[in-house]
């Protein structure tokens, strides 16, 4: 069952710590003072596939319209990210923003040895030039490719942008 850490307020564990160690195995969480913790995407998604429950909320769904009022972008990047990770991508959050994942290529090996791209969540029917144009620094910077996600949650459309050289 997942709790929320008081003192990580926002991040989630596992009471069952087998359970927690085979997540973390299949690339949820991160592991910090001999304890593995689950960023709110990740626990949503581990509920949504049936893997285990929350403490508190009887679905993720109810789950991810509790998060908005803390976090407005929330639900579409719990649809983004239930979205991708169903494809076998390992999905890595940023664990002070929502609004970008790591996306590692499907496949055997741990992270470093994959290949990433950056997912941007930019929800709405289209981005903006400026919000494009920023994006496009931050991938370049991170030297990834770059995927942005918009639409709403119901319609999800992933654009790649691929690497740049200048």
């Amino acid at each position: 069952m997942l709790t929320e850490i008081k003192s990580q307020k926002g991040f989630f564990t596992e009471t069952d710590a087998l359970l927690a160690k085979k997540f973390s195995e299949a690339g949820f969480g991160f592991e910090e003072t001999g304890k593995i913790f689950f960023h709110p995407l990740e626990a949503a998604y581990l509920v949504k596939i049936g893997k285990t429950k929350f403490e508190k909320f009887e679905t993720a769904e109810k789950f991810a319209t509790s998060q908005k009022k803390s976090d407005k972008l929330f639900p579409f990047a719990f649809a983004a990210y239930f979205q991708i990770r169903q494809t076998g991508r390992l999905i890595r959050p940023y664990l002070q923003h929502t609004n970008f994942f790591r996306a590692y290529a499907p496949g055997v090996g741990r992270e470093k040895e994959r290949p990433s791209q950056l997912v941007c969540l930019l929800p709405g029917k289209f981005p903006s030039a400026k919000s494009l144009a920023e994006q496009v620094k931050v991938a370049h910077l991170a030297r990834l490719d770059l995927i942005i996600a918009c639409g709403t949650e119901s319609e999800i459309k992933f654009y790649k942008i691929s690497s740049f050289n200048w």
